[in-house]
């Protein structure tokens, strides 16, 4: 591998970025991929971003890049950086994730940045390929090597499709789990920001807010447990698995339907990633609502089809709030604009818990694309022999283990 490298936009990314490059390098040194290889990479336009990129750039002929929409709108002078990295190129304008939904979109996509039968890898993150993947994996059938997917509501996306090819799937290993509780830190942290900033609220106004969180995964429960270490107990959750909520009870948090929570909550934290809030939840709403969510407001809300049905109408707003009216004339406020709600602030190298789920997902590229796998067509996960390789790895580099 080359030393040369982009690893910061600026210089107060710098702290951990050569620290998080040379461990990635460490987890790919073992890996050839083949001549000509094509790597279609969906991430996030951070600029914790460069060090995966700039170890991805190395090992593959072309890598395509393709911002996931909700940082690329707060950082797109982040792209005149990656633009520097050698065999690294921006995908073209009308290749988002709106347009991906159309399956011949997809197709023209690998068309477009490959030719006949070049190998080509896809590192999904959120699902954008979710909608193409079948006919993707019909049209290239030779070509593509596979699929990894990072994120849990990504792989909810592909279930129930016929996959030629592996996809692999990083999203419930344990070792995401630390990055996890990291980003419920973050959401809770920015999501009071933004209420100070656009509103003069605190998430601890008793009496203003009252505080809801649907899902309890991972995100779920690091969003409780932030919002009970800032002093807010009184706390409703919902689960639609009854399963996930009786470790609730115990640490002092009421459950209950997303109906009950709707009717004792005016802020809620959607963390499902996959239609949290449904078109009844919010056409009949009668109260100013504010939403906070760990993903985007189209998955959580499926916004779009809101719109386009009458359900929500746009009224305004700015990089921190968008306000919608429903037919009550209830003000429904998406913080963040209804994306992350950590994803307006910058985000940089300073916390390597973001090279764990880094590493597993560019282990599993490597594995599809040197073709030296035992990963059969449709969807499984990453090995736990690979998750405890990666966990050793992370350990030594960044606390000294051995």
């Amino acid at each position: 591998m080359t030393s040369s490298h982009t690893l910061t936009h600026s210089y107060y990314s710098a702290f951990y970025a050569e620290k998080g490059f040379r461990f990635l390098e460490q987890i790919a040194k073992d890996y050839a991929l083949p001549d000509n290889l094509v790597v279609f990479s969906v991430m996030h336009c951070y600029e914790g971003t460069l060090p995966y990129l700039n170890v991805l750039c190395q090992l593959a002929d072309h890598v395509i890049f393709l911002p996931k929409q909700a940082t690329f709108c707060n950082n797109s002078s982040l792209l005149n950086t990656i633009e520097t990295i050698e065999n690294c190129q921006t995908v073209a304008p009308g290749f988002d994730k709106i347009a991906l939904r159309d399956p011949a979109c997809c197709v023209e996509l690998i068309r477009r940045y490959t030719t006949d039968e070049q190998a080509f890898l896809i590192l999904d993150h959120g699902g954008y390929f979710a909608h193409g993947a079948e006919a993707i994996l019909e049209t290239f059938s030779n070509a593509c090597v596979g699929i990894a997917e990072l994120t849990a509501n990504g792989v909810a996306k592909y279930r129930n499709r016929h996959l030629l090819k592996p996809l692999v799937s990083v999203a419930h290993l344990s070792i995401k789990t630390p990055a996890d509780y990291e980003a419920s830190e973050c959401i809770v942290h920015y999501t009071d920001q933004i209420l100070r900033e656009a509103f003069g609220l605190k998430l601890n106004n008793q009496g203003f807010l009252s505080i809801g969180v649907i899902g309890s995964g991972n995100l779920g429960r690091g969003i409780c447990k932030t919002l009970q270490g800032k002093g807010i107990h009184e706390l409703y959750v919902s689960d639609q698995d009854p399963r996930r909520l009786t470790a609730m009870p115990r640490n002092g948090i009421q459950v209950c339907s997303t109906e009950t929570m709707l009717n004792h909550c005016n802020l809620i934290f959607c963390c499902t990633g996959n239609g949290a809030l449904h078109t009844a939840h919010l056409q009949s709403r009668r109260e100013n609502l504010f939403v906070a969510t760990v993903t985007s407001a189209d998955d959580e809300l499926n916004l779009p089809e809101l719109i386009h049905n009458g359900t929500l109408r746009y009224i305004g707003g700015n990089a921190l709030v968008k306000e919608y009216k429903n037919q009550h004339k209830a003000s429904i406020y998406l913080l963040a604009g209804g994306e992350s709600a950590n994803t307006p602030f910058k985000t940089g190298m300073g916390d390597p818990t973001l090279y764990l789920f880094e590493a597993a997902h560019l282990l599993a590229g490597l594995q599809l694309a040197s073709q030296n796998h035992g990963y059969a067509a449709g969807i499984q996960a990453l090995s736990a022999q690979d998750e405890i390789f990666i966990a050793e790895q992370w350990l030594r580099f960044f606390y000294h283990y051995s």
